[in-house]
């Protein structure tokens, strides 16, 4: 089976997240995610993922912290999605390749029709976001 790499950005401003809507003519159409995409050949989980944000949302994304992985079968892929927290971005939000962006608490995430294999890693942020020392 063939298996594919992914990554995804958690991006966070003022405490809320960013979740972007697939597109109608899309697989899983509809459901909210993190933007992200496909890492490419000798591409590092970083740069395919400061390429894919510029690509789809039009910003420079500076890469933080790893956040945690998740592994799926889809249509007879095996997707291993990577997610990374990106704290801070420069440029202006534009959904290129999405019908719609909001930003939400990650409590409020939750309440969204999820992409089912962003929802294990919406849940791994929110518990290393409980777990940092308050400022």
């Amino acid at each position: 089976m063939k298996m594919i790499e992914v990554v995804a950005a958690i991006i966070e401003r003022d405490g809320k997240i960013l979740l972007a809507q697939r597109p109608a003519h899309s697989d899983q159409a509809g459901l909210w995610e993190f933007a992200g995409g496909k890492v490419e050949p000798d591409e590092s989980q970083r740069q395919a993922l400061v390429r894919e944000l510029r690509e789809e949302l039009g910003i420079e994304a500076a890469v933080g912290e790893y956040v945690a992985s998740h592994q799926r079968e889809v249509s007879g892929r095996i997707i291993h999605l990577h997610a990374w927290h990106v704290p801070d971005f420069h440029g202006t939000l534009q959904a290129h390749e999405h019908q719609a962006l909001v930003w939400c608490s990650p409590e409020e995430a939750l309440q969204y029709p999820l992409a089912p294999a962003d929802i294990p890693l919406l849940e791994a942020f929110m518990a290393l976001r409980a777990a940092r020392p308050a400022d």
